[in-house]
């Protein structure tokens, strides 16, 4: 049985992890920017993400405290009860039904009272992603719109598919699934 964990990142051998996962070309292919960083540029973005720590929060996802993966939870607004949300895998932890435990967690982050108490979160997915997609539609997530073509990869347009749920239905769908 696996232990799953968030962590915020604190070592250089982390920031490395993170460039890594960042430059993998999945990841780059899924990924608004799809340019690859550097350690420099990584650690510059960090330190912006330290000191707006209050309209976003990124997290280490550990398996059995081994680093697996990335999780974004950013745009926080308190006022109106909603974030954003992202995340990557790394590549050696994909295809193992990871992503789901990932997921739940950051769902859980997001709807606790303990925690950030939202009422609403959303993300973007890349139409021809997928795998993810399936990831996000078995845990409740409901479209409700795109951007049309607004990702241009390998000389063609893709739509990003919008996604939300809402702590209602995700309460629902975690007593269902359980």
């Amino acid at each position: 049985m696996n232990h799953f964990s968030f962590k915020l990142p604190t070592t250089i051998e982390d920031h490395k992890f993170l460039v890594n996962l960042h430059n993998d070309p999945l990841v780059l292919k899924n990924i608004t920017n799809p340019k690859p960083i550097t350690l420099a540029d990584h650690q510059d973005w960090w330190m912006h993400i330290v000191a707006n720590q209050h309209i976003q929060q990124r997290f280490m996802f550990l398996i059995d405290s081994v680093p697996a993966g990335f999780v974004k939870f950013y745009d926080i607004d308190q006022t109106n009860k909603n974030c954003v949300l992202g995340a990557d895998l790394h590549k050696d932890f994909r295809g193992r039904g990871f992503a789901k435990f990932m997921w739940k967690m950051m769902l859980e982050h997001c709807f606790s009272e303990e925690k950030l108490n939202l009422h609403r979160v959303s993300l973007t997915t890349a139409s021809f992603n997928t795998v993810a997609q399936k990831v996000y539609f078995n845990l409740g997530f409901i479209e409700e719109g795109r951007k049309v073509d607004s990702l241009f990869r390998d000389n063609v347009f893709y739509d990003e598919i919008c996604l939300y749920i809402l702590k209602e239905k995700w309460e629902n769908e975690s007593r269902t699934n359980a």
